[in-house]
């Protein structure tokens, strides 16, 4: 009789094995879709308090940083800027299987490349600007700040900031 409980399990086993693999990938999430500064801007009503990853050009200034593009739409009175605030305690915190879909990644920055471009300074470093993806959440900018940025990219820290290096 013992060997017929072993062999029942060891059936079973080839069973369920399969079916337990089956709900865990179903499980994982799929790869996050970056979207561009200009796709939040041009719907910010309903990317309001939502978390994303965005691409565009990182800027570092002496007055802040920001994500942005040079321009979306032709008749935009609005910079295409989203400020960069962060909060290490209230920022969204990525899941721990992040993981970012390359090639809509790769599609959305050759987009954003062919209308925005690096600056170029004598001095300093070339860090000022530099193509990245910050995971965050957006939250409407109200007031004499909405003239700067119309928004806000709530970021957690330095671990959500990818920057990108791009191959010559």
């Amino acid at each position: 009789m013992p060997f017929m409980v072993q062999r029942q399990i060891g059936v079973w086993r080839f069973v369920y094995l399969p079916a337990v693999l089956c709900a865990f990938a179903l499980a994982a999430e799929p790869p996050l879709v970056p979207v561009t500064v200009c796709e939040v801007l041009h719907d910010l009503a309903s990317n309001e308090g939502k978390t994303v990853a965005v691409v565009g050009r990182y800027s570092y200034r002496e007055n802040g940083r920001w994500m942005g593009e040079q321009a979306c739409d032709a008749g935009s009175a609005v910079p295409p800027l989203l400020w960069l605030m962060e909060d290490s305690n209230d920022g969204p915190k990525p899941s721990g299987s992040f993981e970012l879909d390359a090639v809509a990644l790769n599609r959305k920055l050759a987009l954003i490349q062919q209308r925005t471009s690096l600056g170029k300074f004598r001095f300093g470093t070339p860090d000022y600007d530099r193509w990245a993806v910050i995971y965050g959440r957006v939250e409407t900018r109200k007031a004499e700040a909405a003239k700067q940025a119309p928004a806000n990219l709530v970021f957690r820290g330095s671990g959500v900031v990818v920057f990108l290096a791009l191959q010559q």
